[in-house]
């Protein structure tokens, strides 16, 4: 078995859709080092293509697997639509940026890379937000998402919340909550 097969085992794909997504990931990772530290009018336009499927919920999280995601949130998230500067608003300093933090927090080569991807209208998840501290919440991922949708001006945001937390959130801003 090589290399390539074994990635494509623990990732429980075939060998051809591993390799396919090992391509695109490589292209767009070759076109996005010309965004690293640009402006977002250099940027190509962006369209969130929002994926609210019950099985895209895993990729809301980082390198999340299938079968992680099913043991860890066997409920899966519940979703709904914030505001963007209300989330701002109540979002913990680890989690939010301010102007002029676009580049200078996270990943650059992920934030580039999330651009491209973006601009290729290709599906994205909701990012999952978590109550912190008194009054406040954290993305627990969906970083670069958030940033993006910040920078380019979005006024909605939807976003993904365990059900165990859902009153919490509601007691912190207003949420339209998507059956």
């Amino acid at each position: 078995m090589d290399m390539d097969e074994v990635f494509a085992a623990i990732a429980g794909e075939t060998l051809e859709i591993y390799q396919d997504k090992y391509k695109l990931r490589s292209r767009i990772l070759s076109e996005a080092s010309q965004y690293i530290e640009t402006d977002f009018s250099d940027w190509p336009p962006i369209t969130f293509n929002w994926d609210l499927s019950k099985e895209g919920q895993r990729f809301s999280l980082d390198s999340e697997n299938e079968s992680s995601f099913k043991t860890r949130y066997p409920e899966g998230f519940i979703l709904g639509t914030v505001k963007l500067d209300a989330l701002d608003k109540k979002l913990c300093h680890f989690s939010r940026r301010d102007e002029g933090e676009l580049w200078t927090v996270g990943y650059k080569s992920r934030l580039a890379y999330l651009i491209v991807y973006l601009s290729e209208k290709r599906p994205i998840s909701p990012p999952l937000v978590k109550p912190h501290l008194i009054g406040e919440v954290i993305l627990k991922g969906g970083h670069h998402r958030y940033a993006i949708a910040k920078e380019i001006g979005e006024k909605y945001i939807p976003i993904y919340v365990e059900p165990k937390y859902r009153k919490e959130i509601d007691k912190l801003m207003e949420i339209d909550w998507i059956s």
